[in-house]
């Protein structure tokens, strides 16, 4: 149990119930909201402070997510209740889509499958101690996004819509009539009732509702109509109404019956399509609507978060700091992988978070979960760089590192060099990377939990190992992460058991080959007790916190080919050795690896021998003497047992061979340092444009990729958005953006010599100005303004013309108005402040009122010799 836990945990098989709690027999609830408007235990009249996850495998596409791998939903919510409570998370959402699929159009609950399971997780979540929020109604369709042919759905949801939820009538009956019967429903579980289930500590009346704010009277009407229906079953429990869709509809929620409110926050905006590169902890210093006057002693709970689109070990911290300054008391992710589908991210395309498969991210939301608990209400950390450390925690973009550094605790999203202050008072410890008190060669989640004196629990997960990207449309056949299950060494170092100590395998490792030799030794994924001699693990406590001692719940094993992703630079200097890496991802090594290099075109391949550097990594380096400026192509072979593999396309055989024809290789090419760079090509670059607005990159009308009626060179047309209806102004700003740290980072030995950026385009009319923003990794933003005609241009900008200025955060945040604009960093833009290229991270082309659009067929970097 966590420190301040109220519900008693009751390990069980999946065939045991567990017991209520001793709170529910009196029938009381176990927190309350106290005169300032804050959430106390009970019991104890301490802050109430939770950290979680949605869980959404009840309904709607988690349920089906499931089904199409054919596994045991039952099965799944204990696994995945079991890893909440390994990453001690004591928080959860309960997503129930039942006004869809357990409802009829007029409210009436359907006992099916998916109440079933509703009730299957309430159980076993309490069971592990976590408390939850309720949140009945969801409004948007559960047939998103794999079954939107599906019109089956029963519920008064589908049959009445969102819009109408708040204004018709009817909708309105049907809303009431669905709480009342499932507020009254009998957990068949537990033998309570939903609405006296101690555990359900919170009601969100529904997600995310179509806000009505100029209608105060009729938005007060609604909430109060969902609030006494509630109250009639006699229900005590907290009601929060959500303020995050529209933060107008504040002062309706503060006259209302409703005690508090929910928001979300996902400040890297939704559905990129593809993995996010960058830093995006600048859109994480403030919540500011949050701090709204007429909220002021309304309690606040997140009902979802997220940084779509990234697996970084820094975002969670930095919003659980964030959430902590303005007052947030539960926070909840959307939403948690489940173990039997993580590898394929099948559930939310957008949303990827596993304990096994996405361990970085994993062990960051582990100190996130700390934060929420550690950290005090209210109070401000300061703007970016300065928030990085805050209380004991750190967060650092170099390294992809947060880390909890802490005298009970060490916790640690990538390798880190920060030591405890107290290693003898060391009781957890959970990485992904080395420290100081482990060393670990492979790339899977461990933990270590001291259960006394010279005897700790180790904890031990398969490599997780990204083959594609998660994030681009899932299917039920394809693997985006392995699970792979090896021996690596480890070294543990902890005073009290010492440089020899024993090893003893509980649950599905084995005893190491070979012993302990300086606290190192070999282990496989599992669990294991190290002690001093003398222990035997029968006579240890059956559990630690919430975890059995001997529990331990394995991922499941796939039958992927094996796989080669190349970690290549884009560019690489003439007259310098090139080191070119590869991760070579199988169940076991292969014998060899060699990369093939040729010329194009007509070039001979020619082999490099690749070695391991770590886990599943391979590097070589190819000589000066054989690259020359020009472009080459590469393929990847990989030899076992007298056979080959060659790669992109794992094509048998080796592209020496005679026969040898495999499809198009990987390319890379190689400068001289005064080559200009190309920063923007929209034939390439296109696709993986951030928009002001959340989903224009998919509206073909603002921004399209033609070709130039000049050159026949692929031109990027973008246009300012415009009401034809004219009711509304056009934004103030308009901007496409696009992340070259990649192609910045391929030239920083001779960056700094660059002199210019240009830039050829044209106006889509006269008197069109085209502004031009280099943005740093901290955010601070060296702006240019181009004015333009409607005929073609080559326009060269001397670097030393950029001023300071303002960029923009994208993909845009959501909710993150506040977030759009962001200015130089704390101590940055000052008098002889000038751009640091070696830091430049984003190119952004915005359009403003005055401007209606503008033709871009390059953007490139130039340097002094090719003026």
């Amino acid at each position: 149990m966590l420190p301040g836990s109220r519900i008693t945990a009751v390990f069980f098989t999946v065939a045991t119930l567990c017991a209520p709690p001793a709170y529910a027999q009196r029938g009381g609830e176990l927190v309350y909201l106290d005169k300032q408007g804050v959430i106390r235990w009970r019991d104890t009249q301490k802050e109430v402070s939770l950290f979680g996850a949605n869980y959404v495998l009840t309904t709607a596409s988690d349920y089906r997510a499931a089904g199409y791998v054919h596994a045991d939903r039952k099965r799944m919510i204990d696994e995945d209740m079991a890893q909440f409570a390994r990453m001690g998370w004591d928080g959860l959402r309960l997503t129930f889509w039942g006004d869809w699929e357990s409802s009829d159009s007029a409210g009436n609950l359907i006992a099916n499958d998916h109440l079933d399971l509703l009730d299957y997780l309430i159980a076993r979540a309490k069971a592990r101690g976590i408390y939850m929020l309720f949140s009945p109604i969801q409004l948007y369709g559960s047939n998103w996004p794999d079954a939107l042919a599906d019109t089956t759905a029963p519920g008064f949801g589908r049959h009445f819509g969102k819009g109408r939820m708040g204004t018709d009538p009817a909708a309105l009956a049907a809303q009431v009539n669905y709480l009342r019967q499932i507020l009254n429903h009998v957990n068949p579980y537990t033998h309570i009732a939903l609405k006296d289930e101690p555990a359900i500590v919170f009601i969100e009346l529904v997600n995310e509702p179509w806000h009505h704010p100029d209608d105060l009277q009729g938005s007060i009407h609604y909430i109060d109509a969902l609030s006494d229906a509630v109250r009639r079953t006699g229900c005590q429990k907290l009601i929060f109404y959500n303020v995050s869709q529209d933060f107008q509809i504040a002062e309706a929620i503060r006259r209302s019956k409703a005690q508090g409110v929910t928001f979300g926050w996902y400040p890297t905006g939704l559905n990129a399509g593809h993995e996010l590169e960058g830093n995006y902890l600048r859109g994480t210093d403030a919540y500011p609507d949050l701090l709204r006057p007429e909220l002021a002693r309304l309690p606040r709970i997140v009902y979802e978060f997220d940084s779509p689109d990234l697996r970084t070990g820094t975002m969670y911290p930095a919003m659980a700091r964030t959430f902590r300054a303005v007052g947030a008391q539960f926070a909840a992710m959307f939403a948690y992988d489940m173990l039997a589908t993580a590898s394929r991210n099948l559930g939310w395309q957008t949303h990827y978070l596993n304990l096994v498969y996405t361990p970085r991210k994993a062990v960051s939301a582990i100190i996130a979960a700390e934060a929420m608990h550690r950290l005090p209400r209210l109070q401000a950390y300061g703007p970016y760089p300065q928030n990085t450390q805050f209380g004991d925690f750190h967060i650092s973009d170099d390294g992809d590192l947060g880390e909890l550094v802490a005298r009970d605790a060490l916790l640690y999203s990538s390798s880190t060099s920060a030591k405890p202050p107290d290693p003898a008072a060391l009781q957890h410890v959970a990485g992904h990377g080395s420290s100081s008190t482990v060393t670990y060669e492979g790339t899977g989640i461990y933990f270590l939990d001291k259960i006394r004196q010279g005897v700790w629990r180790l904890e031990v997960y398969p490599d997780a190992v990204p083959i594609r990207d998660p994030f681009e449309p899932p299917r039920a056949d394809k693997v985006v992460t392995r699970a792979i299950s090896r021996a690596w060494p480890i070294t543990v170092t902890l005073p009290d058991l010492g440089p020899s100590f024993i090893v003893q395998p509980l649950a599905a490792g084995f005893a190491p080959p070979g012993g302990v030799h300086a606290g190192r030794f070999s282990v496989t994924p599992g669990v294991y007790i190290l002690s001093t001699p003398g222990v035997d693990p029968a006579t240890l406590p059956p559990f630690v916190g919430r975890v059995g001692l001997k529990e331990y719940h394995a991922p499941p094993t796939d039958t992927v080919a094996p796989v080669v992703v190349p970690l290549t630079a884009p560019q690489y200097l003439a007259g310098r050795n090139a080191t070119l890496r590869a991760r070579v991802v199988d169940v076991t090594d292969p014998d060899s690896v060699t990369l093939f290099v040729r010329a194009t075109p007509g070039g001979f391949y020619r082999g490099f021998s690749m070695r391991r550097v770590e886990g599943y990594d391979y590097s070589t380096s190819i000589p000066s003497t054989v690259l020359h400026n020009g472009s080459y192509d590469f393929v990847i072979t990989a030899f076992r047992n007298g056979s080959a593999l060659t790669f992109p396309a794992g094509t048998s055989g080796k592209p020496t061979d005679w026969n040898y024809n495999g499809p198009a290789p990987w390319r890379f090419d190689v400068v001289t340092p005064r080559t200009p760079l190309r920063l923007f090509d929209p034939g390439s670059d296109a696709a993986r444009l951030a928009f002001t607005r959340i989903g224009d990159a998919g509206r073909r009308g603002l921004f399209r990729v033609a070709l130039s009626h000049t050159t026949g060179e692929p031109v990027f047309h973008l246009e300012l958005p415009a009401d034809t209806s004219g009711r509304s102004p056009p934004p103030a700003d308009y901007t496409a953006s696009l992340v070259i740290k990649r192609r910045i980072a391929a030239r920083q030995e001779t960056i700094t010599a660059a002199s210019d950026l240009r830039v050829r385009l044209r106006g889509l009319g006269a008197q069109q100005v085209l502004h031009v923003t280099l943005m740093e990794d901290d955010g601070t933003s060296w702006t240019a303004a181009l004015p333009v005609d409607s005929t073609w241009q080559d326009q060269v900008v001397p670097l030393a013309s950029f001023t300071i200025g303002r960029g923009v955060l994208l993909p845009e945040g959501f909710p993150g108005e506040w977030n759009y604009w962001v200015g130089p960093a704390e101590g940055r833009g000052g008098p002889g402040d000038r751009p640091r290229l070696e830091h430049v991270e984003r190119l952004q082309l915005s359009l403003r009122p005055g401007s209606y659009g503008v033709e871009v067929e390059s953007v490139t970097l130039g340097f002094a010799a090719n003026r």
